[in-house]
Parts: C-alpha cells; sequence; structure tokens
C-alpha cells in the first residue's frame, strides 16, 4: 500500500453534490454525473480546501475500490486509545469502545485496520494533507457532522455511520463480515 495522504471526509446524504464540496477543481470533483447520482443518497462530500483533492482523486480512489476484491468488517477502538486531544483538559476520555465500519480490499485488511487506529491515536504522526476529524467524530458526546472517509491513496472507506457503511457496501455488491477488536 502506498502512504495514506488524502482522506477525504465524507458527510450523512442530502441527496445532492454540493457544488462547492470540491472548490475550483473539476466539476463533482471529476464525477460522472452517473457516479453523483449513485452516490448522492449514500454520502456527501466534505470541502477538504485542498487542490489535490479537486482533480479526479475521488473518483481514482472510487474506481480501486470497485475493482478491488472487497471485505467490510466492523473494529472496535477502545476509548483510551483515541486521541481526544480537541477536548477541553477537564473532560474526561470516554472509557468505552467506539465502532468504526470499513470497505476495503481483501489484501489490505491488517494495513487499513492498522491506518484507521493510527489515525485515531495519532493523526499527526500520519503527515495527512487535512485533518479526518475522526478523533471527534469517535467521541460519543461530540456533536461532529463527519461520520465517514474515503481514503484516496489506497481506496478504502471507513465509518462511524452504521448506516452510510451499509449503504456503501451496497452501492459497491460487498457482503458484511463480522468484527474484530
Amino acid at each position: 500500500m502506498e502512504n495514506s495522504r488524502l482522506i477525504q471526509r465524507l458527510e450523512a446524504p442530502v441527496g445532492v453534490i454540493n457544488p462547492f464540496s470540491f472548490g475550483g477543481g473539476q466539476k463533482n470533483g471529476g464525477l460522472s454525473e452517473k457516479a453523483v447520482d449513485l452516490v448522492k443518497n449514500v454520502f456527501s462530500f466534505d470541502y477538504m480546501g485542498a487542490s489535490e483533492f479537486e482533480w479526479g482523486a475521488v473518483p481514482k480512489a472510487l474506481s480501486a475500490v470497485h475493482e478491488a476484491d472487497k471485505v467490510a468488517f466492523s473494529l472496535e477502538i477502545a476509548g483510551s486509545d483515541i486521541n481526544h486531544q480537541w477536548k477541553p483538559r477537564h473532560e474526561p476520555d470516554f472509557p468505552g469502545k467506539s465502532t468504526i465500519y470499513v470497505l476495503c480490499s481483501v489484501k489490505h485488511i491488517e494495513e487499513v485496520e492498522a491506518r484507521i487506529r493510527k489515525v485515531a491515536s495519532d493523526e499527526g504522526s500520519l503527515n495527512l494533507k487535512e485533518a479526518t476529524c475522526l478523533q471527534r467524530a469517535l467521541d460519543n458526546n461530540a456533536d461532529s457532522r463527519v461520520c465517514g472517509w474515503l481514503e484516496l491513496d489506497n481506496g478504502f472507506f471507513f465509518f462511524t455511520d452504521k448506516a452510510m457503511w451499509e449503504n456503501t457496501c451496497k452501492l459497491f455488491g460487498v457482503t458484511i463480515l463480522g468484527t474484530t477488536g
């Protein structure tokens, strides 16, 4: 796998693709009208603020997911393994577990899980182009509009929203497996 540098944030679907989601780059980030029709009720794209996300990286990653031998599974991350850096110091860390829902290539399962855990625990060490907001989304008390991610360098999805994950799996024709710890 290539290093993860570009991770597109996803929001709950609103039934349309926001024309400003991809800034001044290609219309719909390079997605065809057919692709827009397929994804607009599954997830929405958050504006990332960097041109690397605007010039065809999203359709390239979606094609990689489409072409891969895919698997869907969930994993749990302990609250103590999540970097709660954004929280005020007087607030305790979430003591429970959070579930992440994943869709990736079968041959990348272990590395994808390791990278997601790294994003949750130490995102800064990954040299990502833009913040993922995953840590905030994993906090039970947080109000995060971001609830899904598409890693663009290798083509995999992960979600905190189970319905978005299930709908993405259905879109890509993937059967859902069990949970890993």
